[in-house]
This record gives structure tokens, sequence and C-alpha cells, in this order.
């Protein structure tokens, strides 16, 4: 059946006949959705079987095909090899869920002109328009070429004026002609200037690969590769080259004609879709391990606090535990970072100065960077407030100095500097995490032995260090990285070689531009009480520390492994028990889902949830997620405050 969408940008123009090889039907409505809103109409027939497919082919004319790459019982290049065999020029789109750097790169060897994934549809209008414009292209050089014997100024005027580049050079490699698309590609200020060089295998990046075109040229009689280019101010870009054999007119001799793409971005935003899908993978495994390491954690540095409370400060085994103590609390800041990475860290956002977290931590940093390293600072006097963790953010600031001071044995100069950004919509589209939108930006910057593109692939992820064993954990920048796209944010990284490093880090800009003030170290005494606490915990280190510590208070302890096991321990003693300590993840049942049972038969019953994993705070009922939280890993003095305050609060609200 046939679908026609969308109303054309140009009322005259026809609807683009879609041919659409997709088996799922919402996939088609989301596709045909995203072309209308573009501004594209288009005509579309989809078909989910090859036979549909090939009879479609056979029985009117298409301007494009899109196809999933995997079918029931046929691909994508099916498809494609079936429009090669009926020697038809349609432009075949792959509109996929996945498709890998290798696989892509085979699949446009074969012929597919482009494709675009199924979760970023916005690129669908540009690789159609793009493919109509390479289609365009092949067809004008066809009638050009059959033309040039009557008009070579009419075909001069199609080359003159296309949008992709196209030059002509000598089989040893002196250049003939260059259009203004090549000028422009490689920033020269006119042809003639470009011209003037001669000899092409100056374009080339490297003049040996020049030499492997040639060669394919020569074997085939065409060349179609990928190169890489060096523009006049030393850039360098890469370039799609198909090139054909053509004659002269004016030596009456061979050359080359060479149609030319610049696909610098595209290759670069593949590179980063990867980088992102590699960092996710890693971010999930380390968030995964993390979760886990936090209730072990949080019992050895319980129990090592109960030891240290109940030894005398001068024995021997105080001394122990205190060591204990010290090494789990190595081990909390390690899980931390690994949770920051994964951006899976409980944050407490409020309204911030980014001017003034740099002054106070330089004031830290002068301490330790070194009496041969100068800092300078550069901040924006009207610099917007950000809404961040200010903890987080001092740790953004604290390894980046420290990281530039490791990069700087001989001593330089380490410059911050903060300033207000816009991005809009255009350089979004080139940084798969900005969005468009007013930021904060925070840069340091060195002097020191910079990092080359090997190194700067792999810079943020967790573990990898290019310091000596047994210096540094590699997890320093991976923090930095977590922490910025927890808060909406990104990070930018410009490196050379032997002159230094630049980090930006770009913070969303608040809403609200009230600062919320300094809170201060709670020195409350710990105070017990008789009430009697259900306890869900299914770590048995923390389930029996809570047991300790609280009954060591005073209080009566209820303590059970599991939700639903908490569920029926309240049924039995519903008019005992005062208020409730769950875990959010729990066997059997949710925390959540265990206190939303629990509150159909005791509907004020306080509660505090207690997790180390921001993701989980997501399973919280919304009509519940003001309900106290215990970051894990807590300790016995965190737990018996936050009971006590949730206690203290319950009394006066039941007062009232």
């Amino acid at each position: 059946m046939s679908h026609t969408r969308g109303n054309p940008v140009d009322s005259d123009a026809a609807p683009i006949r879609l041919l659409y090889a997709e088996h799922e039907p919402d996939d088609i409505e989301l596709t045909l959705r995203q072309l209308e809103k573009s501004g594209i109409a288009v005509e579309a027939e989809p078909v989910s079987t090859r036979e549909d497919f090939l009879h479609k082919l056979g029985e009117k004319p298409f301007d494009i095909v899109l196809a999933d790459f995997r079918l029931p019982g046929w691909t994508g290049m099916d498809a494609l090899a079936d429009i090669k065999k009926l020697g038809l020029d349609i432009p075949v789109i792959l509109v996929t869920g996945t498709l890998g750097e290798d696989k892509a790169v085979e699949c446009f060897k074969l012929g597919i002109t482009d494709y675009v994934l199924k979760d970023n549809l916005g690129k669908l209008p540009v690789a159609i328009r793009r493919a109509q414009e390479e289609k365009s292209l092949r067809e004008a050089e066809a009638r050009s070429a059959e033309a040039l014997r009557e008009s070579e100024a009419r075909y001069r005027g199609l080359v003159h004026n296309a949008t992709y580049g196209i030059y002509w050079v000598t089989i040893p490699g002196e250049l003939l002609y260059v259009n203004p698309a090549v000028v422009r590609m490689l920033g020269y200020d006119s042809s003639e200037e470009l011209l003037a060089l001669r000899d092409s295998s100056a374009l080339f990046r490297d003049p040996a690969v020049r030499k492997r075109t040639l060669i394919e040229y020569m074997t085939t009689g065409r060349v179609e590769t990928t190169v890489e280019w060096k523009r006049k101010d030393g850039k360098i870009i890469t370039v799609r080259i198909n090139g054909r054999r053509v004659q002269d007119p004016k030596r009456h001799e061979e050359c080359v004609e060479v149609i030319v793409e610049d696909v610098t971005e595209r290759l670069a935003l593949e590179k980063q879709l990867l980088q992102a899908q590699k960092f996710e993978a890693i971010g999930q495994l380390a968030g995964g391990i993390a979760h886990d390491f936090n209730n072990m954690i949080g019992a050895i540095i319980g129990w090592a606090d109960l030891g240290l409370e109940e030894t005398s400060a001068d024995s021997r085994l105080h001394r122990h535990f205190e060591k204990v103590r010290q090494q789990a609390q190595r081990a909390a800041a390690l899980t931390r970072q690994l949770l920051a990475f994964a951006r899976r860290q409980i944050l407490e956002p409020r309204d911030i100065d980014l001017n003034q977290s740099v002054t106070e931590t330089l004031s830290l940093l002068e301490k330790v960077i070194g009496s041969d390293i100068e800092i300078k600072s550069k901040l924006a006097p009207d610099l917007a407030v950000v809404c961040a963790d200010p903890t987080q953010v001092e740790q953004i600031l604290m390894n980046l100095c420290i990281n530039a001071r490791d990069a700087m044995p001989d001593g330089g100069t380490l410059a911050i500097e903060t300033s207000n950004i816009h991005f809009d919509e255009t350089y979004c589209t080139v940084q798969p995490y900005a969005r468009p939108g007013h930021y904060a930006m925070l840069a340091v910057s060195d002097t020191g032995t910079g990092m080359d593109a090997a190194t700067l692939d792999r810079i943020f992820e967790p573990f990898f260090t290019t310091k000596e064993k047994g210096k540094g954990t590699g997890l320093g920048l991976a923090t930095v990285y977590g922490i910025a796209r927890q808060h909406g944010g990104f990070i930018h990284v410009y490196s050379e070689v032997g002159i230094g490093t630049t980090f930006r880090v770009y913070l969303p800009v608040s809403m609200s531009p009230a600062q919320v003030p300094e809170r201060l170290e709670d020195s409350r005494e710990i105070r017990g009480g008789t009430e009697t606490i259900l306890v869900a915990e299914d770590h048995e280190g923390l389930r029996e520390l809570a047991l300790e510590t609280l009954k060591n208070l005073g209080y009566t302890v209820l303590a059970v492994p599991d939700g639903e096991a908490a569920v029926l321990e309240f049924e039995r003693e519903r008019d005992r028990i005062d208020l409730l300590v769950l875990d959010v993840v729990l066997p059997k049942m949710s925390g959540p889902d265990a206190y939303s049972h629990i509150c159909e038969l005791k509907p004020a019953i306080p509660v505090v949830f207690a997790t180390g994993y921001s993701a989980d705070i997501a399973l919280i009922n919304e009509a519940h997620r003001d309900r106290p939280i215990l970051q894990k890993p807590y300790s016995p003095r965190d737990l018996a405050r936050k009971i006590r305050d949730t206690l203290d609060k319950a009394h006066l609200v039941a007062q009232r």
C-alpha cells in the first residue's frame, strides 16, 4: 500500500518516490514522520519480502530505496544486489538499528550510498538530499560526457558550479583544472593559486598514497578510495575520491577526472558514535561493579567504626581497626570514582558560582602543585551560575590540575579560565553530547608534554594511564568525564605533543540565578531512642551492622533480607513498627514496591531508602520521591542521624 506524506518545500516539486524495505510498521511510521517534519514530501511503498521488493521495482520507477540492514529471510545488501542486477541507478540508504564501522566500510565499498541509525533519524533527510545530489551529479556527468564533443563550454559550466569537488589531472600528476568546490575545500584563494602547485602529490598528506592510487588507476582504469589531503593552512581533511579516464580536449591525451567529497565530518561523527558506545558499555560494567562493592565496603567501614568505639585509643587493636577503616575508605573513594564515570553517583546539586569554586580550590592547589609551576587564572566577572554538586565540581578541578602538574615534570604554567559560552544547533551536530543552549566553561591548560592521537582516544577510559606503574589509578580523567556527563555537560580536549594540553569542561547554565548557602558539617551528638525499626537489607554484613548499631542506641530492630519478608514482617508487627529502613534494590520485591504495599496498611509510616546508585532512585514511586535517602556506603553515625532525624520529623507531624 502506498503512503504519501509531507508537503514539499517547493510546491511545484513532485514527491520523492520511495521504496522502503522494512518489516516493522512502527519503524516505517517513525521514518515517514521524520521526513514529513523536515519538509520532504514522499510517495512511499513499504515492502517486507524480497518478492514484493522485486515486483515493485519492475512495476514503476523509484528515486530512493530505504532498507533495513537485516530483514526476515534477506538483507538490505540483497536489495542493493537486485537493483544492480536489473541495471537500475537508484541510491540505497540503509536505515538500521546498528552497523559497525567495519561493516559500514564494506557496505560503502559494495555501493551503499549512505546509512542512518534508527535512533538518529534526524540525519535521514540530509542523507536523502545528498543521495539525490549524487544521483543528479552522476546523471549530469553522463549527459555531459555524451555532449562533450558538441559543447565543451556547457560541460565546463556544469563542472564549475558543482557542489562536489572536481579536478582533472594527467597520469604523471600535473593538475589541469580544478573547480571552485576543490578550491574551497583546500582553502586556497583561487583556482590559479591551486594550479600553481602543478604536482597533485602536494595535495596528499602522504605523497606515497598518490602513487598507490595511480597504481589502482593503471590496473583498473578507475580509482575509488578515501585518502587524507592537506589544506593550504596545514589542516588535514579526509576525502573520498572517484576517478575515471577522460580525454583532455586541449592536449588530446588521456587524463583522469576526479570527483572529490569531503567526508572528514562524517568520519569524525562515526568515530564519536563508536567511542560513545564503548564508554557506555564500560560505564555499565563499572557501575555494576561499584554498586555491589558499595555494600561490602559499607559493611567493612561500619564494623571498623564500631570496633574503634569499643576499644581504647591507645590499644593495639584500636590501631588495627583504624588501619582497616582507612583502607576501606580508600576502596570507597575508588568506588565513588567508578560510579562517577558510570554517571550513577547520587548528586546533591545546587546553584554555585564556578569562579568561587576555582578560587577556593586554588588555595588548596598551591600547596600541592609545586613552586616550579606558575598558576594563572582568568575568571569571567559575569560568569553564569550553574546547577551542580559543589563537591563534584571540586573533584573535576582537582583531577585536571593534578593531571596537568604530572604532565609538567620540569615545571611550566598551569592556566585556569572560566567564560560564558553559547552553542547553536550547528555546533551540536558535530558534538554528540552537546545540546543547544548556554554553558559555563571551565578550562585547565598546561604547557606540559602533551598527548598524541592514540592517547587522546583513550584518556577517559577507566584504569588507562600513561604514568609509570604504581603512580596513578587511571581513574582521574574517567571521573571528570563521568561527572561532566552526569551534570548534562561535556568535555573537549586539545593537545599537541611537546606543546601542552587544554581540557574544557562545559556545564549547563542554571535556570535559576539564586544561590543556595553553603551547607555546614553536621556536628550534632548522636542520639538513640526506644522506637521499633524494620530494616530490609539483602547484604548480610550491612544488615548485621545496622542491627548492631541501632540496638546499641536503644532501638528495637527487626531485620529481614528481602522485600517480601519486609511486607510479611510488617503485617505481623504493624502496631509496633515506627520506621522502615529499606534498601532500594532487594530480592523478590524492591524496597519501593515493598513500601507501597506497606503504605496500604499504614499510610503514615516513615521510611528511609538506602542506595549508592543514582539509577536506583528512578525505581522509587513519584509519590514517595521526597522520602529520605541514605547514601551507601554509610557509617553507623550516618545511619543513626538519618533515622533519628526522620523519627523526630514524624513525631512533629503527628503532634500537629
